[in-house]
C-alpha cells in the first residue's frame, strides 16, 4: 500500500504548556494598611470613643442643616430594634445614627471603602463594621447578616440601609431582603422603618440675616480702624481679618469643588479648605501689618472689606441651609413573624413577609415627606413590582446594579 504525505493547510498550533493551562491568577487583594477598622473587623463599642462622636455629631448637624424631625416619639424604649433607613447621599449615616442612639448601644455595618480617615475612625468608634461585599480587601470579615444578628442578641440596637446603596431618585427603592432575615433570625423586639429627604428651605429667616449682616459689618468696620493703629494693633487685625476672610473664601471654593448634593464631602472639602486658606492669608496679612506699617492700612483695609463680604457670604448660606428631614415611624413588632416561622417550618417566608411589610412602612414615610407617589412596592414572597404609565404594576429586576426595570418577558400583578 502507498502512503501519502499529508500537509496541513495552516500550520499546527503548539501544544499548551501545563504553565498555560492553569487558570488565571486573581487579582491581588488590596491592603487595608492605614484603614481605620474596628478590633477583628467587628462591631466595638466604647462609650468614651462614642460619647467624642457623638458630641461631634450633635455639634455638626446643625451647622449643616436645619433639622426637621418627626415620629421620634415613635423610637421604641421596652425592647432593642433594628432600624432601617432610606439612603440617598453619605450624610444620611449621621442623621440617622440619631434614632438608635437612645442610651443603648448599637452598631451598623458599612462599605470597607469608607474606613479611611477621619470618617473612617468615626465609623469604628461609633460601632459600624465593615463589609467587603467583592471580596476586594486582605483579611476575614463577618458575614453581615449574621453579625448583625450577633450584636442584636446582646440586647443592643442596630441601624441600616435596606436599599443596598446610595439613591438619588426621591423613592424608597426595592429593599433588599436581609431587614427580615436579620429580624427573623434574631431576638430582636421590633423591626423601625426610617425615611430621610433633603429639600430646600423656602422660608425667609430675617433675624439670623440681621445679625450676620451686622456682625460681618462690625468685624470690617473694627479691622479697618486697627490697621491705622500700630504696628501691633495692624498686625492682630491683619491676623484676624486675615483669617476670616480667607478662611470663608476657602471654605467656600472647598464647598462648591464637592459633588452636587453630596453635603457630607462638600463639608469635609470645605473644612480643610477653609483651613488652609485662613492659617495662609491670616500669617501673611499679620505679618505685613507688623512688618509695613506704611502699606498695613490699604492691605488691612482690603482684608476688612473681604471679611465683610466674606461674612455676608457666608450669612446667605446659613439662612439658606438644606432642610434635613427625619421621619421615624411605627415600630413593627418581630415576635409575630418568629411565631408564625416556628408553626410553618419556614423561616424564609416569614422574612420575606417581614421584608415587604417594613417597604410598605418606608414608602409611606418618604411619600409623606415628598409629597410624591413611590413607583414601586413589594409583596410577600419578596418581589418588587413598579407602576407603569398605563397604570399597571409590572414585575421588576435590577438591571446592572443600577436600574430596577420590568422583567423579560413581562409579568403584570394579576
Amino acid at each position: 500500500m502507498k502512503i501519502q504525505n499529508f500537509a496541513p493547510s495552516q500550520p499546527l498550533k503548539p501544544l499548551r504548556t501545563p504553565q498555560e493551562n492553569q487558570p488565571p491568577t486573581p487579582p491581588e487583594k488590596k491592603s487595608t494598611a492605614g484603614m481605620s477598622l474596628p478590633p477583628g473587623n467587628r462591631h466595638h463599642w466604647d462609650d468614651k470613643k462614642a460619647a467624642k462622636v457623638r458630641k461631634f455629631r450633635d455639634l455638626m448637624m446643625p451647622i449643616l442643616f436645619r433639622v426637621k424631625d418627626k415620629g421620634f416619639e415613635n423610637i421604641p424604649k421596652d425592647g432593642n430594634f433594628i432600624a432601617g433607613s432610606t439612603h440617598q447621599g453619605y450624610m444620611d449615616a449621621p442623621l440617622a445614627s440619631r434614632v438608635p442612639d437612645n442610651g443603648r448601644p448599637f452598631g451598623s455595618m458599612s462599605d470597607i471603602k469608607q474606613f479611611s480617615g477621619p470618617l473612617g475612625k468615626m465609623l469604628a468608634d461609633f460601632g459600624s463594621f465593615p463589609v467587603d461585599r467583592y471580596g476586594d480587601f486582605q483579611g476575614t470579615f463577618p458575614d453581615p447578616v449574621d453579625h448583625a444578628r450577633e450584636i442584636l442578641n446582646q440586647d443592643k440596637n442596630f441601624v441600616f440601609y435596606p436599599e443596598g446603596r446610595i439613591w438619588d431618585t426621591g423613592f424608597v427603592q426595592p429593599i433588599k431582603t436581609g431587614v427580615g432575615r436579620i429580624a427573623v433570625g434574631s431576638n430582636v423586639k421590633y423591626a423601625l422603618p426610617i425615611a430621610q429627604h433633603y429639600s430646600k428651605d423656602k422660608e425667609k429667616h430675617p433675624f439670623e440675616a440681621l445679625v450676620g449682616g451686622a456682625v460681618s459689618a462690625a468685624v470690617a468696620a473694627a479691622g479697618i480702624y486697627a490697621a491705622g493703629g500700630g504696628s501691633l494693633a495692624a498686625g492682630v487685625a491683619g491676623l484676624v481679618t486675615g483669617a476670616i476672610g480667607g478662611g470663608a473664601v476657602g471654605a467656600g471654593l472647598g464647598f462648591l469643588k464637592g459633588p452636587k448634593g453630596e453635603i457630607g464631602i462638600k463639608a469635609m472639602n470645605a473644612v480643610k479648605y477653609g483651613a488652609a486658606a485662613a492659617v495662609l492669608t491670616g500669617v501673611g496679612a499679620a505679618a505685613v501689618g507688623a512688618l509695613a506699617p506704611g502699606l498695613a492700612p490699604a492691605l488691612i483695609g482690603t482684608t476688612s472689606v473681604l471679611t465683610g463680604l466674606a461674612g455676608l457670604g457666608v450669612t446667605y448660606h446659613w439662612t439658606h441651609r438644606t432642610l434635613a428631614h427625619t421621619s421615624v415611624g411605627q415600630p413593627i413588632e418581630v415576635e409575630p413573624y418568629r411565631q408564625r416561622a416556628a408553626a410553618s417550618g419556614d423561616s424564609n417566608a416569614e422574612a420575606l413577609r417581614l421584608t415587604g411589610d417594613f417597604h410598605t412602612a418606608m414608602k409611606g414615610l418618604k411619600d409623606e415627606l415628598t409629597g410624591k407617589e413611590t413607583p414601586f412596592k413589594m409583596d410577600h414572597q419578596g418581589r418588587s413590582w413598579g407602576k407603569q404609565e398605563d397604570g399597571c404594576w409590572a414585575l421588576l429586576e435590577l438591571k446592572n446594579k443600577r436600574e430596577w426595570v420590568p422583567a423579560q418577558p413581562l409579568v403584570y400583578e394579576s
